[in-house]
């Protein structure tokens, strides 16, 4: 199974939703925001837009943790900044070479340990408010700064610029950022869900959308 979809922040302006529905495509993930509570301009714009025109989507937050307390506390921003709106896809952490480049000029090195702790912490607290966690990494990530058991624990958004992401039990890939889609100028990263997450979400009762519920 193959569901395409995209991912947005306020880099891609205002995107026309009925018509990136209309070209084909059948979830987004959204930027809700970064760091300490800072909302992405564009979020509550894109976020009334999709479910006017029942587009599915879920959202993603940029980390820039450096403790796990932190991470909790970014998982709190980002549910509050969703929980008016239907978001039927996971909530997921975006932590990478900014986010350890950030921790660095304010004094602290991010381990693999740390930054799987800052993951898990991240999740965790995702959970605990009752919606679907999912975490964001590349190759690079995966072999030198997680360690294997957030595979085991929650679902992977996998980033791999390729044919084929070449790796097995992913939720989502994204497999290119200079894609093209009508109702957005410019370039905008591409993303297949391998499964249908949505089902899976509903069927278990998270989100707050009601077991069952699409």
């Amino acid at each position: 199974m193959k569901i395409q979809g995209i991912d947005v922040s306020y880099f891609q302006g205002k995107p026309d939703w009925k018509r990136v529905k209309k070209a084909g495509i059948k979830f987004a993930m959204l930027r809700a925001g970064y760091g300490k509570n800072h909302v992405d301009k564009e979020f509550k714009r894109n976020a009334k837009k999709c479910n006017q025109v029942g587009l599915p989507f879920g959202v993603y937050w940029f980390s820039y943790a450096y403790t796990e307390k932190m991470a909790r506390k970014e998982a709190e921003y980002c549910v509050a900044a969703i929980k008016k709106y239907k978001v039927e896809y996971p909530v997921c952490v975006d932590f990478e070479g900014a986010s350890v480049e950030y921790a660095r000029k304010r004094g602290v090195k991010i381990t693999p340990s740390l930054a799987t702790k800052i993951v898990e912490a991240f999740c965790e607290r995702v959970e605990e408010l009752g919606y679907f966690a999912m975490y964001y990494s590349n190759e690079d990530y995966l072999k030198n700064m997680f360690k294997p058991r957030l595979r085991e624990k929650y679902a992977l958004w996998y980033a791999k610029y390729a044919k084929k992401p070449g790796k097995k039990d992913i939720a989502m890939w994204q497999y290119r950022s200079n894609g093209r889609v009508d109702g957005i100028r410019g370039n905008v990263d591409r993303n297949i869900a391998v499964y249908d997450i949505r089902k899976v979400i509903a069927r278990s009762g998270l989100n707050h959308l009601g077991r069952g519920r699409l």
